[in-house]
């Protein structure tokens, strides 16, 4: 993704460069309103995104079509170089898939009423994967669907307009808040536990093995921050005084993590240490969820 950035950088620059040498810009009264200091504008962004999971546990395997919107603010701090902020929605996502083999497998119980169960250390059994109504899960596949409230900070790097046009780079960072995360999940296997009177649990093989929109909100980090890297490439073109259609496309790359590391209901099920006295001492699925992002801008500036 890097290399595509400077490749697609290097073009735009080597392009403006080249108009340079052959256009001479002819600056007018609306080309100054097109400089003005402070603009300000609207974006609608479609944005395939995917996560990327650092552990042999699980691994990214896809991408999910969202969707973004905000306010941009832009500053002028000289002739080429822009400051722009705002405040935006974006709604993205991704695949994760759990290993699933002789050696290894993530387990998940969930109670009657379809609430995760969380995995705390000294639980019994009676207490923990059978008790009446209770369902335990083999992972096999979650779709996380997340909501962050965004703040970019960037620095805008701008042409000169020829033919009402300006070619722009940005770079800069972006502060996300945390508005949600669910999960739509599918099972390798499932067993309901079903306890009748005094009679010891029964448990039997379940067909259902799919949930959805299932509220991951206990799990997810603690902080409800998320710090990333936004880089981009784009154009405006001057509609009419300082209006102009804005069009970029951005990779967007958070370094922080979407999860607990150490999950409190997922638990690496092989692990698990029954003592029956004691209870269960689990071993938790370590989760390193980060996101990735391309961000196709369209927007417009006032």
């Amino acid at each position: 993704m890097k290399k595509i950035l400077f490749i697609l950088s290097t073009s735009v620059l080597l392009s403006a460069n080249v108009v340079a040498q052959t256009t001479t810009p002819t600056e007018t009264p609306k080309q100054q309103d097109f400089d003005k200091k402070f603009r300000f504008g609207l974006r609608a962004t479609p944005q395939p995104s995917w996560l990327k999971s650092d552990n042999t546990g699980s691994k990214g395997s896809g991408a999910v079509f969202g969707f973004g919107f905000g306010l941009m603010m832009e500053f002028k701090l000289s002739d080429i170089i822009r400051f722009q902020t705002g405040i935006g929605g974006d709604f993205e996502g991704g695949w994760i898939t759990y290993r699933n083999d002789v050696d290894f497998n993530a387990k998940l119980v969930v109670d009657k009423e379809n609430n995760m169960v969380e995995a705390k250390d000294g639980l019994k059994s009676s207490e923990y994967e059978l008790v009446n109504g209770s369902t335990q899960y083999i992972m096999n596949e979650r779709k996380y669907k997340t909501t962050f409230v965004t703040l970019p900070v960037l620095l805008k790097m701008m042409t000169q307009e020829y033919s009402g046009m300006k070619y722009f780079m940005m770079f800069g960072g972006e502060l996300g808040i945390r508005a949600g995360v669910k999960g739509n999940d599918t099972y390798a296997q499932g067993i309901k536990s079903t306890i009748t009177g005094t009679a010891a649990a029964v448990t039997t093989t379940v067909s259902e093995l799919t949930r959805t929109n299932i509220n991951l909100g206990k799990d997810a980090s603690a902080a409800p921050f998320r710090i990333g890297m936004n880089l981009g490439l784009g154009t405006e073109y001057r509609i009419a005084g300082s209006t102009s259609l804005v069009m970029s496309i951005n990779y967007f790359q958070s370094f922080t993590n979407l999860m607990h590391k150490d999950s409190d209901y997922l638990t690496k099920g092989l692990d698990n240490a029954p003592n029956a006295s004691t209870g269960w001492d689990f071993a938790p699925l370590n989760q390193g969820l980060t996101a990735r992002a391309i961000r196709i801008n369209i927007g417009i500036m006032f």
